[in-house]
């Protein structure tokens, strides 16, 4: 039974956004506002990168100052948007904090544990063996583990076996991850043939973030309603 349409998600994942536009920018300007630091050498990082990744010299490399610091504030700010951003869509406007950081210090650290146990799962078998598509097909077998941080966000316990149909499974794969992607490299493509340079790439980016966040709310609340039922 598939518990995940697609089109409808798709669909309700905007039409979400655009009606909660306001309470949306409301609980993103305290995560902005800590994440500007880190934002700001962000084309310094990616200069370094790619000095790295050519061939450059290692010794000559040097992070930015204060560079770890402005890292977890931006990871905290990451954490307080995903949370506020779930508890929006499964809750209610009144559920969220609004300009208020997120200070219960369990669910933070629940949230944390697990952002650091799906990034290496994907990550390790990729660096050992060496295959980029090895990293798609471990995401693909623990997707359904990522509907945990949804269950953080408003304090139910983790759930590691979902018991998924396939189609439900495949389907929440493509709209957490295929979909995105392909989208990001559509507007990426389309950047550069009207010729807005990245400006039109990095919108594309924001707003699959944004929706990104909603539709895995939206798949939680509808497993869980099909599960009951």
């Amino acid at each position: 039974m598939n518990a995940l349409p697609i089109n409808k998600i798709f669909l309700a994942g905007f039409a979400f956004a655009l009606t909660h536009w306001k309470k949306i920018i409301e609980i993103s300007i305290f995560p902005l506002m800590i994440s500007l630091p880190f934002l700001m050498i962000v084309p310094e990082l990616l200069g370094l990168m790619e000095q790295m990744f050519s061939g450059g010299e290692l010794l000559n490399v040097q992070l930015p100052d204060n560079m770890m610091i402005y890292l977890i504030l931006f990871f905290y700010g990451y954490i307080t948007l995903s949370i506020n951003m779930y508890r929006l869509v499964m809750l209610g406007e009144q559920s969220t904090g609004g300009f208020m950081p997120v200070l219960d210090v369990n669910k933070i650290i629940r949230f944390i544990g697990l952002t650091l146990f799906v990034g290496l799962v994907t990550v390790i078998p990729v660096m050992i063996t060496g295959m980029p598509l090895l990293q798609l097909i471990v995401y693909f077998l623990i997707i359904p583990i990522t509907l945990n941080f949804v269950g953080i966000a408003i304090d139910q316990p983790s759930k590691y076996k979902w018991n998924l149909s396939f189609t439900t499974h495949m389907n929440l794969f493509f709209l957490q991850a295929i979909l995105p992607a392909l989208v990001g490299m559509l507007f990426a493509a389309l950047s550069n043939i009207v010729g807005l340079g990245s400006i039109l790439e990095w919108v594309a980016k924001v707003v699959v973030f944004y929706w990104t966040l909603v539709t895995l709310a939206l798949c939680y609340q509808l497993i869980q309603t099909n599960s009951s039922a």
